[in-house]
């Protein structure tokens, strides 16, 4: 597992990704498999049941694994600020769920906003109102 402050960067790396290309307010939520700041495999989901979400992870675990492999992370990208939400603990309890049955375990799984992002299994967050990147991030 990657040290704390190296996944809490590539998360801030995240939430600058997500400022830079959405400027609205509300657009759909999306699932990411992979590597914060770096590989991943991606959907925009739709409003799920139980069933489908776990369908879903199941389905860009599977992906991950043939395109990418190794460990990863799970996070949802969505509106709003980085509280928790329903659909944040729903995504994280699939994603739980696909992995163990894949015989893997999440990196962790996060919340990520324009505002910074929530870490949906301990809580912990990071909020910023004006935050720069390096060019490269």
């Amino acid at each position: 597992m990657p040290p704390a402050a190296d996944a809490d960067a590539a998360f801030r790396i995240e939430v600058g990704r997500l400022r830079a290309r959405d400027h609205r307010r509300t657009f759909p939520p999306e699932l990411h498999v992979g590597r914060p700041a770096g590989p991943r495999v991606s959907l925009e989901v739709p409003a799920a049941d139980v069933g489908l979400r776990l369908d879903l992870c199941a389905a860009m675990l599977d992906r991950w694994r043939e395109e990418h492999g190794g460990p990863a992370f799970g996070w949802v990208v969505r509106a709003g600020v980085p509280v928790p939400h329903d659909e944040d603990l729903a995504w994280y309890a699939a994603a739980v769920r696909a992995f163990g049955a894949l015989g893997e375990t999440p990196q962790g799984f996060r919340a990520v906003t324009r505002a910074g992002w929530l870490d949906v299994v301990t809580g912990e967050s990071r909020v910023w109102k004006r935050l720069r990147l390096n060019r490269g991030g």
